[in-house]
């Protein structure tokens, strides 16, 4: 198992008279590597599961808080994500992948039209803003590819995609994926049609 480097996590708050202070500053207690794919693993310094809360000091991402894949729809994750290169995964990387991540069915979702072309392919019902902060990786979707490198950001719109990572380094990545309403691609296709119509009739 390769040691990933840990991610510094400031969190602020208030004290009992309103006052900004910080409450905790070090690594982030949520984070996980991957046993079977060297380099492979994220960090949450931060989740919402509900209305947000300004008022308590409660941390919800503990390093022992069972922490979904995936945020549903008005959730948010924060994630540092570290991406190893293509050639260190193993042969059945699609399925480690999304076994070690409980996303089979985002999987499934995301094969529909990728042909096979990637082991990431996956989709979730989600904005993901995706920054890259080093190194460099290549994303992937049906129709096309774009690579990002550090600083570079992508607006993931619930479309199904790819991080391949065609360099000899580590990607690290941050995300902040946000829930939306439950969508597959064809009732978005569906959708953009009745649009194109409703404009066509006006």
């Amino acid at each position: 198992m390769t040691t990933r480097p840990p991610v510094r996590r400031v969190v602020t708050g208030h004290d009992d008279q309103g006052r900004a202070i910080i409450l905790s500053d070090g690594p982030a207690p949520n984070h996980w590597s991957s046993d079977l794919i060297p380099g492979f693993g994220a960090t949450v310094p931060w989740l919402t599961q509900g209305p947000i809360d300004h008022v308590t000091d409660q941390d919800p991402a503990t390093a022992d808080a069972d922490l979904p894949s995936f945020p549903g729809p008005g959730e948010t994750i924060l994630r540092i994500a570290d991406f190893p290169p293509d050639s260190v995964y193993p042969d059945e990387a699609d399925s480690v992948i999304f076994s070690e991540i409980d996303g089979h069915e985002e999987a499934e979702a995301g094969a529909e039209h990728s042909n096979g072309k990637h082991f990431w392919f996956h989709r979730t019902d989600s904005l993901d803003y995706a920054v890259v902060l080093d190194g460099e990786i290549t994303l992937l979707v049906d129709e096309g590819e774009t690579t990002l490198r550090a600083g570079d950001i992508a607006v993931q719109r619930a479309t199904s995609h790819a991080w391949s990572n065609r360099t000899d380094r580590t990607a690290r990545m941050l995300f902040v994926l946000i829930g939306t309403e439950p969508l597959s691609a064809a009732e978005i296709a569906a959708r953009r049609q009745e649009h194109a119509h409703s404009l066509e009739r006006t």
